[in-house]
Order: structure tokens, then sequence, then C-alpha cells
């Protein structure tokens, strides 16, 4: 009859120990991260906050940030970074961002550029793809042209192509004629052409000096007549992002 009664109480009394010992571990106290929630328009953006690389994209949240100020960025191809500073989390809390991305292109034109011979200082025949401005190949400003409609062949042609300028562009013609229709650039390769005609329908892709993708298509065009030198109007998009292919 004791061996009955020592045995429950000697369960109880291992039961009570067990109890105390699983209390123990857990942390208790108050809570100090919360959660941040991050949407963005269009998704796939990588998150990184406070300068560091999260290894997530949107819509993801961020679990276990301390509480307080932190910075949030926002990274994707195409699209310019987006920083938001400033942002409070509070322990115990989700803090929820949406944000919309802006695009990392610049859209120009019609630009005109003229034939390079019989022109005058009015009458530009090159241009910088990087701000849209014509420029002549025998101005002041001519290290800064990326492209230039020559008279021989009457051509649209890389910079490099003339005496005195140096800046390389490669061209691919694509396959559309709508600029915004979504397409991107394939990547350039040594393969890629020189030049392009100056009745050209299609866009073309266009790989210039500083590892810029542009979008160009060649809407009008005019003169060739005597006393009034060839021209051609180009629309293109510049993508400020280097080495992204995003249109």
């Amino acid at each position: 009859m004791k061996k009955l009664i020592f045995l429950p109480i000697i369960l109880f009394t291992t039961f009570f120990f067990i109890s105390c010992e699983d209390s123990t571990t857990d942390p208790g106290g108050d809570v100090t991260t919360g959660t941040l929630f991050v949407q963005s328009t269009p998704v796939g953006a990588q998150i990184w906050v406070d300068g560091t690389n999260t290894g997530k994209v949107t819509p993801d949240s961020i679990k276990n940030l301390s509480a307080g100020v932190h910075t949030l960025t926002l990274k994707l191809d195409g699209y310019k970074d987006s920083i938001q500073t400033g942002i409070t989390i509070t322990a115990g809390s989700t803090t929820t961002r949406n944000i919309t991305l802006s695009r990392a292109a610049l859209t120009f034109g019609p630009v005109r550029i003229w034939e390079t011979t019989g022109t005058t200082a009015a009458q530009p025949s090159g241009l910088d793809l990087s701000t849209g401005n014509a420029y002549g190949i025998s101005s002041a400003d001519k290290d800064k042209v990326d492209i230039f409609y020559s008279s021989t062949g009457f051509v649209v042609r890389s910079a490099n192509g003339s005496s005195g300028m140096t800046r390389n562009t490669s061209f691919f013609v694509g396959s559309g004629t709508n600029l915004d229709d979504g397409v991107d650039s394939p990547a350039a390769t040594g393969s890629w052409a020189t030049q392009m005609g100056d009745r050209e329908t299609n866009y073309v892709f266009l790989f210039d000096n500083d590892q810029h993708y542009s979008k160009l298509k060649i809407t009008s065009w005019g003169g060739g007549t005597p006393g009034n030198p060839a021209w051609v109007e180009v629309q293109f998009i510049y993508n400020e992002q280097a080495n992204s292919r995003v249109f």
C-alpha cells in the first residue's frame, strides 16, 4: 500500500519540476521587435532595409525588425530605386508600405537631326541620347554625340563613324513599330550593327558608350533637295539604369 501511495507523489514531483523548467525557457518580458510588410507596383522588387538586402522581394514581410526608425529601399530592374526614410517600426505590430515604382526611363522627341552635308550651325546632325539634345558634329559639344545622320549613304550611324568623335553606339533593328509595346531589348553583342537606314520603319534598340540602352524610332523625314538638307525626326526611350534592357 505504501508503494502505491509513493508512486503518485513521485509522478507529481517530476511533473512539477518539468513545468518549472519549461517556464524558465520562455523569454517572456517586453516585445522589442516588429514587422514590416512591403507591397509594390509592379511586384518583384528587392527589399533592402537600412542598406542591407533582405533577400526577399515584394510582396513580403520582414520580421524581427528592431523597434525604431528604419530606411526601406526597393530595387527592380528598369525602375528607379525607391528610398523611403523615417519608417517607424512599433514593437509587436506590423507596419505596411505600398509603393508604386517609377520607370527608369526618359522619353524624348520628336528631335530633328540633319544630314552632315550642306547644313548650318542651326541644323545639327548629332544626337546625345542621354539628354535628347541635338549637337553639330563639328561643334564644341561634339563629344556628347552618340549617333548622327550621315550624308554618306544617308544612314544614322554611331558617332565614332565620323572623324573627331569617339563615342560608340550599337544598333539592333527590332520587330515592332510601337515604342510603348513593352518589348525589352535583347542583350547587346558584337554582332550588332554600327548604323541604321534613314527610312527604317521599325524601332531600333541602341546600346551606347556608357552602357545604356535606348529604343528609338524614326517618325518622319524630309528635305533632300538643293538648298534644303535632308533630315529625320526621331522619338526614343532612354533607360537611365546602366545595362538595364527593360522598356
